[in-house]
C-alpha cells in the first residue's frame, strides 16, 4: 500500500489525522500497532513505529516523514491493510528504555507527582494496550511506553515560532524576583510579584508559580487531558517555582525563578538533561505546549526536555498585566 504524507506523524510529529491514520494502517497491516485506526497519534502509534525502524536504523527516531526512508520502507510490499487492529497473538512487546528517576539537586523539588501514574522503574517494559483502551485493556501499559527514548528532534522542527526568553529579558519585564541566588532553590521576595504567586490544581497536579503562567498551565493540560488521555495520566512534576541562578551559571538566573517555567515527570520518571534523547510522551505534548506559547527545553543548548517555559510572546503579554 502506498500513503502520502502531507505532515510527519509520530514523536514530535505534526500528527495531522489523516496523516496518522494512513500511518496507522500501514502498521497494522503488518501487525505492529493493536489500536484503533482513529488518526490519534499516542503511544502505541509511535511504539509500532519505534519496533518498525528497529529493523533498519541505528537510532530509531519514532517518526514517519513525508518521502522519508520510513515511508518509503512502510509502504513498500506492505501486506493488506485493515481498519481494524492486529490480534493480540499478532502483538509484539515493546522494548521501552526508560530514564532512572532521580532529579538534580538544583530542580525544583519534586514534591507533586500524578495520583493516577504509579512511578515505574527505569528499564521497566509493558505489553502495548490500545491507545483508547478496550474494556479489557489496561490503561497503565500503554503509559509504560511513554518513558521510551527516542532522539532528540531536529531543532527546525521545535518550538516553530516561539522565542526563548533570557534573565535580562525577564528581569526588565517582571522585575527581579529576589536580589541573591545560588545553585539552590530559595524564597522569592519581590514583593510585587509574590502578589501573583498561586498555588492551585492544574489537573494531574498541583503548581505554584505565576498565577498568569499557572492559568496558561491548566488550559494546556485540559489540552493534553483531551488529545493525549495516556500522557496526561502519567503526568507529574518536579516543581516550577525556584529562585535560583541557571545550572551550572553565577550570573543566568533560572526562569523557575519568576515561576513561569516547569520540569514534569511521565510515571515519576525525570527525563536526564544534556543525554540529546527525551521520552516519547514528552514529543507528543510539546505541541500542545507550542500551541498555548510555551516554549520547549529540548531545543536548548543542553538538551532539557523534561522543561518547559513561557515564550516571549507569552512574557509579553503577562508584563503589563502584573501590576
Amino acid at each position: 500500500m502506498q500513503a502520502h504524507l502531507i505532515e510527519s506523524v509520530g514523536a514530535a510529529g505534526k500528527n495531522r489525522k489523516a496523516d496518522v491514520e494512513s500511518v496507522q494502517r500501514l502498521l497494522t497491516a503488518r501487525q505492529l500497532y493493536r489500536g484503533r485506526v482513529d488518526g490519534l497519534c499516542g503511544p502505541l502509534t509511535v511504539d509500532g513505529i519505534l519496533r518498525f525502524q528497529r529493523g533498519f536504523m541505528s537510532k530509531p527516531d519514532g517518526r514517519v516523514d513525508p518521502n522519508g526512508s520510513t515511508l518509503k520502507r512502510l509502504s513498500a510490499a506492505a501486506p493488506a491493510t485493515s481498519t481494524h487492529a492486529a490480534s493480540p497473538a499478532a502483538r509484539v512487546a515493546p522494548a521501552a528504555a526508560s530514564r532512572p528517576a532521580n532529579a538534580a539537586a538544583s530542580r525544583p523539588a519534586a514534591t507533586h507527582t500524578a495520583t493516577s501514574a504509579p512511578a515505574t522503574s527505569a528499564g521497566s517494559t509493558s505489553a502495548a494496550t490500545p491507545q483508547h483502551v478496550a474494556a479489557s485493556g489496561d490503561a497503565g501499559s500503554a503509559r509504560a511506553l511513554l518513558t521510551t527514548l527516542v532522539p532528540r528532534p531536529d531543532a527546525h522542527t521545535m518550538n516553530p515560532g516561539l522565542v526563548a526568553v533570557s534573565s535580562t529579558y525577564m528581569v526588565q519585564s517582571l522585575g527581579q524576583p529576589r536580589h541573591s541566588y545560588s545553585q539552590d532553590c530559595q524564597p522569592l521576595t519581590n514583593e510585587k510579584l509574590k502578589k501573583h504567586i498561586v498555588s492551585k490544581s492544574v489537573g494531574p497536579f498541583r503548581a505554584t508559580g505565576l498565577d498568569l503562567a499557572v492559568d496558561s498551565l491548566a488550559a494546556v493540560m485540559e489540552d493534553i487531558r483531551k488529545e493525549q488521555p495516556a500522557v496526561y495520566a502519567a503526568l507529574g512534576t518536579a516543581g516550577m517555582l525556584c529562585c535560583r541562578n541557571i545550572r551550572g551559571s553565577t550570573t543566568g538566573i533560572s526562569n523557575h525563578s519568576w515561576g513561569t517555567a516547569i520540569d514534569l515527570t511521565l510515571n515519576g520518571v525525570l527525563d536526564k538533561r544534556g543525554d540529546s534523547k527525551v521520552q516519547v510522551g514528552l514529543t507528543l505534548i510539546a505541541p500542545i505546549f507550542n500551541r498555548h506559547g510555551w516554549y520547549w527545553g529540548a531545543a536548548f543548548r543542553t538538551e532539557d526536555a523534561m522543561h518547559f517555559e513561557a515564550s516571549r510572546s507569552l512574557v509579553s503579554q503577562w508584563a503589563p498585566r502584573l501590576t
